[in-house]
């Protein structure tokens, strides 16, 4: 009798640890934000669909990583792929082509697919690349590629042909590459300085810049018409989202959930930001409201 009072009371202290937990963690969520994913499986990689009411996500939910689309009014998702592991999606600018990385056919490769998938998915390169760009005007696509030893910058025409490398360092790492609006930059993260920074590649000029010098951990880029840059950045010790204008200026920090806020997607306005963040224990993809300011275009560099 004794142990099983002694278990009652176990389970008791335990059911009330788990649900003060949750209470506390819910109390934690600031009223701005709208939880887009609510699964146990992790999702991540959110990419917004140029009409901004879809958006392309990864989940682990069935298994390994497949590329799920998300209608965010409705909330309803839908499976887009179902061979080998599927990640890093990016719409095509009329969005009805999506270019992601996929293993189906062992190392990462870069393939597109109709959104509608009435075109079974074509594979675009043969070496270990991943992180596709639709350039603007839906042209061309620019990737991150290990054929030359460390990951270096390339572009290639939409259907695969004529792949070229643009930038390359030996020893250097380049990641994240995204295009300006108006199509003649290539931003993306790359440690040419020794430590973690954004750099842009000017097409015309055949040029590097660097975009910030405060150094650290920086990673996934998304860039809206308006002119301004997200990213992720653990500069206060956690993973928070952050934004700099594209003709340069401060990053400005758009999150402080003291938990992880990473993988930024901005929509084509710039009005409202997707990204992933565990706050509600779960990796989930979340959205916000940007500030007004970001809303409006910057001035041309």
């Amino acid at each position: 009798m004794r142990s099983g009072r002694l278990a009652v009371s176990l389970g008791l202290v335990v059911s009330t640890m788990f649900w003060g937990a949750l209470l506390l963690a819910q109390s934690q969520i600031p009223p701005y934000l709208r939880q887009l994913t609510d699964h146990p499986a992790s999702d991540y990689s959110p990419c917004w669909h140029p009409d901004g009411k879809l958006l392309a996500f990864v989940s682990e939910r069935e298994g390994g990583r497949q590329i799920w689309l998300l209608d965010v009014g409705t909330k309803r998702v839908r499976r887009l792929t179902k061979t080998g592991n599927n990640w890093a999606p990016n719409f095509s600018p009329d969005g009805r082509w999506l270019a992601f990385v996929s293993d189906r056919t062992g190392q990462p490769q870069i393939w597109t697919m109709k959104v509608d998938g009435e075109v079974e998915a074509r594979q675009l390169t043969r070496y270990h690349e991943d992180s596709p760009a639709w350039s603007p005007d839906g042209s061309m696509i620019a990737f991150v590629s290990r054929r030359t030893g460390e990951t270096s910058l390339w572009v290639m025409n939409a259907d695969g042909s004529m792949q070229k490398l643009l930038v390359r360092m030996q020893g250097r790492e380049v990641r994240h590459p995204v295009w300006s609006p108006d199509g003649k930059r290539i931003i993306f993260w790359a440690n040419f300085a020794g430590e973690p920074s954004l750099w842009e590649y000017r097409l015309d000029e055949r040029t590097l810049v660097q975009l910030t010098e405060v150094s650290g951990n920086i990673e996934k880029l998304s860039c809206s018409d308006s002119g301004w840059l997200a990213f992720s950045a653990s500069w206060t010790g956690q993973w928070e989202i952050w934004a700099i204008p594209l003709v340069g200026g401060k990053p400005i920090q758009l999150t402080e959930l003291k938990r992880q806020a990473r993988e930024p997607a901005l929509t084509k306005d710039g009005r409202y930001l997707a990204f992933v963040s565990d706050i509600s224990g779960n990796l989930d993809i979340w959205l916000m409201e940007v500030p007004e300011h970001m809303w409006l275009r910057v001035g041309k560099k």
